[in-house]
């Protein structure tokens, strides 16, 4: 069972924000909602566990079967309630691992967040990774349909299996969620973005995938002043029992 809310700090306000004709629905949180922020003691604390908190979000998406409902519906709360427990249990994992001098940097690289998620993230399984030397603004959108046209491939072994993308550039992570069932793509976000704009969930039809990629890319300017060009995609799934 997904926890109730009423063992999280607080559920988070949020506002709603649509790009593209409503094409894209954007969900800005709070700005205490947000891996810096969020916590029991309600205080302020730098955090470095985004690649934790996005590999937990696709563990909990995944175990719960969580369904994604497109731009013109509302926004599932279970979405909103699994992704306070990643937040929360990704930093409580990384605090962990700091101080037990276990972290060989800062920020884990994917494989060191699966192994460190244990049990949860036990039947995750990377299909495949890569590093780009390449403007993130001109070439995320290509990169990302590449490998979805190979992962559909049919009698590949991903034909029909949602399709789990970690993003990390400017040493910040996020996830990107391909849902078959829903035909939608989500965006994961857990950093603070402004004084007033906290994590964010951006969803879209897979086919406008191509704009919401353009839209992440305005946002590392704009709150970031960030222009990758240089970042990895991971293309992960989960094993199926």
């Amino acid at each position: 069972m997904v926890s109730d809310c009423t063992v999280l700090p607080f559920f988070p306000k949020y506002d709603l924000e649509y790009l593209c004709e409503n094409k894209i629905r954007i969900t800005w949180f709070e700005s205490k909602f947000s891996q810096s922020h969020y916590n029991i003691h309600n205080t302020s604390k730098a955090s470095n566990a985004c690649t934790l908190i996005a590999v937990l979000m696709a563990s909990k998406c995944n175990q719960y079967k969580v369904t994604i409902n497109g731009p013109q519906k509302c926004l599932n709360i279970r979405l909103i309630q699994l992704f306070a427990e990643s937040i929360l249990e990704g930093n409580r994992i990384h605090e962990e691992l700091k101080q037990k001098n276990m972290l060989k940097h800062i920020n884990l690289n994917v494989p060191e967040a699966i192994k460190f998620a244990g049990k949860e993230a036990s039947q995750m399984t990377e299909w495949r990774s890569e590093v780009f030397m390449e403007s993130l603004n001109k070439s995320l959108f290509d990169n990302i349909r590449k490998h979805w046209r190979e992962w559909v491939k049919p009698k590949s072994e991903t034909e029909t299996l949602d399709m789990y993308i970690i993003l990390v550039a400017d040493s910040r992570t996020v996830l990107f969620l391909i849902q078959m069932k829903s035909d939608s793509v989500t965006l994961v976000d857990s950093h603070q973005h402004s004084s007033e704009k906290g994590a964010f969930i951006a969803i879209s039809p897979r086919s406008k995938l191509k704009l919401l990629c353009e839209w992440y890319n305005y946002v590392l300017s704009t709150f970031y002043g960030s222009e990758p060009s240089l970042y990895e995609l991971s293309f992960l799934y989960f094993k199926e029992n």
